[in-house]
Parts: C-alpha cells; structure tokens; sequence
C-alpha cells in the first residue's frame, strides 16, 4: 500500500455537490482511472480517503487537500495523470505527491468573497472586542462570539480577503463573518456573495500545499 496527497480545484458546477456526494465522485473518479485503492476493512468497506476541510455547499476552491491509499505503489506523476483524465468538468487536479500531508496542522484557511456591495471600511468592524452573531454549533444555533476566530480581513479591488479560523478543533466560515459585518457596519448590506477559498495554512501560518 502506498499513500498519496492530492491537491484540486473545485470550480464552476462542482461547487454545487455537497460533500457526501462528492466523495462518491473521487470514488468513480478513481474507478474511472483505473487506480487500485485500497479499502477499509469490515461491513462496508469503502476507499481510504481523508479529506482536509469539506468545503461548503456552493463555495469555489483553488486549495482542497485529500490524502488516498492505493493498494499498490504507483509513481506519483502516473497517479496525476489518471487522476486529471478521470476527473469530471468542475473538479481540476492540480498536482499528486506521494506520502502524507500536514492537515492535522490545519488552523487557518483563506477565502476571497466577492460580495455585490463593498463596504468602505473594515476596521470599526475589526476593532470591537466581541462580533455576535448566530452560528450554528454542535449544540444548535446559540448567539456566539466570533471575533477570535477571525485572523484579518483586507479589502481590494472588489473583494474581500479573510484568513479565518479552521479545521475540527476551531472553524469559521466566511458567510458568518458577512452576516457579521451587515449586523454591524452601519449602513452595510452586502447582497448576494460568491466564496472562493484561496488557501490553508498550518498552526505555523505555513500554507499547506
């Protein structure tokens, strides 16, 4: 057995798969590439794959992280190629290395929201010392503070940069954060959204590529 980490875009149409379906299309995609992958044991075995962040319904992505177990060792340039043959319209693999990754390090990720009003300003938004809003937790939705988990904000040229909290421990979602600032900055309304992530970064703000 030997394992691999696989690096893709999410784009166009593909935003619109949730992420238990899409884990059945990395399935066919493998098939479809005829690549062995090697399968978890028990009832039900299914391909080993990890992904590092599910990304949200409708969100775009240049930075998604997976790591796959194949049954036999396959050079990793071969393993791409298959990979980018197999891969559906929507869904572009950017590069296979052979070994793990560090996405138990994840802590922070990077999106760019591109909403249909900029606002002015971020920095009366960033200097309060609590940002309430209501997010969904494990508990149910509860009023939560948000302003920890939100690393920096930046706006330019029509977009809004934010490196946010993320992974299992600490997560954050961009959506959050502009409901946050319609709440918040007087006068602001931003529209309709789109939500791209640009990168992940480990504990060390190292981007995990």
């Amino acid at each position: 057995m030997n394992d691999y980490c696989l690096i893709y875009e999410k784009t166009d149409a593909a935003k619109y798969i949730s992420h238990l379906d899409f884990v059945r299309v990395m399935g066919r995609m493998l098939r479809r590439a005829s690549l062995p992958a090697a399968y978890s044991e028990g009832f039900n075995p299914h391909p080993l794959m990890v992904f590092a962040l599910p990304l949200p319904v409708g969100y775009t992505s240049g930075c998604e992280l997976m790591e796959l177990r194949l049954a036999e060792e396959i050079p990793a340039a071969e393993v791409e190629s298959r990979l980018r043959t197999a891969a559906p319209a929507g869904i572009n693999v950017l590069s296979v290395r052979e070994g793990k990754s560090r996405m138990k390090r994840l802590r922070y990720a990077l999106y760019r929201v591109t909403p249909e009003r900029m606002p002015a300003s971020a920095e009366g938004f960033l200097a309060r010392r609590e940002i309430v809003v209501e997010k969904k937790t494990k508990s149910g939705v509860k009023d939560t503070d948000i302003r920890a988990d939100i690393i920096g904000i930046s706006l330019a040229g029509g977009h809004i940069d934010m490196t946010l909290s993320a992974g299992s421990d600490r997560n954050l979602k961009p959506d959050v954060v502009m409901r946050a600032m319609n709440k918040y900055i007087d006068g602001y309304d931003s529209g309709d959204c789109e939500y791209h992530r640009a990168a992940i970064y480990d504990d060390g703000m190292e981007e995990i590529k």
